[in-house]
């Protein structure tokens, strides 16, 4: 079994914790209203907006579709202008509130280079397979099928595996404990996996696993799922990488705030959003003048709605806007 998130997060031990968690914020330490500001570089468009390789994108299931899987979609995409494809966000999307927003997405082939949208969405119900792993604190009793490393699955029954061992982990860095979760952490049988060649469901050859020195009570559902399904279009921009970068920045900036006749106290708001210590501004509910203002300068107030109709963190993300000299990234955190 390849070595996973999981298991890289043991290996990196508290050494790594502090690295790994440096700099972040948690929903506890931060005021109702939390505006972050980073400046963003232009000069060259990459990921998240240009993919020169779209199979690197994940899928939104916890076993990812295989690279040829990928591939032929993106081959259909490219020879006919259009594709669907279902649970692979290949146009990114950004928290907004209580939603997302497709963010301005990029494709190169061939030194050519295209931007790709989404024409149509809709939402799917599906019967699919899940599987799961369930912790359990006592030995498993006498007799039970026990399965070890190195389990005598198939390729895809290894992946399901590993996925089941890290969506027990799900939620936490590895170094916060022990994970709690309202519901069991469960691993879909998509339409890229078969689950009739599966020997996991519906009746796995074994009850328990034994992993790392600890057990895991193996379980099956058939569940009824909402599986997202997008059709996208691409669109030729250039083959000449100065004009994709003039086009793409345009794309990417939605606003230009030095023209925006913003008050001085809605200037003192991105200038603390954006200053190396703390590079945050933060106040308590209700909102003042001043955020306001900001919050409507970035567009953000529109969709913002009163902090006691959220019952939990939401945030609004990556709003690219010009300020002063130099082109700067703000999201919003709402914490109730």
């Amino acid at each position: 079994m390849p070595c996973s998130r999981r298991r890289a997060l043991q290996l990196l031990g508290t050494a790594g914790a502090t690295a790994a968690t440096a700099g972040c914020l948690s929903p506890g330490s931060l005021d109702s209203y939390a505006l972050i500001g980073d400046e963003l570089d232009l000069s060259s468009i990459g990921p998240p907006y240009l993919w020169p390789d779209p199979t690197v994108i994940d899928a939104t299931t916890r076993v990812d579709f295989t690279t040829e899987a990928k591939t032929a979609s993106l081959s259909a995409l490219f020879e006919t202008g259009t594709v669907t494809v279902r649970q692979w966000p290949l146009v990114g999307r950004d928290e907004w509130g209580t939603e997302t927003r497709p963010r301005p997405t990029f494709l190169r082939r061939d030194e050519t280079f295209y931007e790709v949208r989404i024409t149509d969405e809709r939402v799917l119900e599906r019967e699919r397979w899940h599987f799961a792993l369930d912790r359990v604190d006592e030995t498993p009793p006498d007799g039970a099928a026990v399965a070890e490393p190195p389990f005598d699955l198939s390729d895809q029954d290894e992946r399901v595996l590993d996925a089941a061992l890290d969506a027990v982990y799900a939620g936490n860095d590895g170094f916060l404990g022990d994970p709690e979760f309202d519901e069991l952490q469960t691993v879909e049988f998509h339409h890229g996996l078969d689950a009739d060649a599966s020997a996991l469901v519906p009746s796995p050859p074994f009850e328990f696993v034994e992993y790392e020195d600890e057990y895991f009570r193996t379980v099956t559902e058939r569940r009824t799922v909402e599986v997202p399904e997008w059709t996208y279009a691409i669109g030729e921009v250039s083959d000449s990488r100065a004009d994709f970068i003039a086009y793409a920045r345009d794309a990417i900036v939605e606003r230009n705030l030095t023209d925006a006749g913003l008050s001085q106290a809605a200037q003192g708001v991105f200038d603390d959003a954006i200053a190396e210590e703390p590079r945050r501004y933060e106040e308590g509910a209700p909102p003042s003048d001043e955020l306001s203002e900001a919050l409507g300068a970035l567009g953000i107030a529109e969709d913002l709605e009163p902090i006691d109709s959220y019952e939990e963190r939401v945030d609004f993300r990556n709003v690219v806007v010009e300020y002063r000299d130099g082109v700067y990234r703000f999201d919003l955190i709402v914490t109730p």
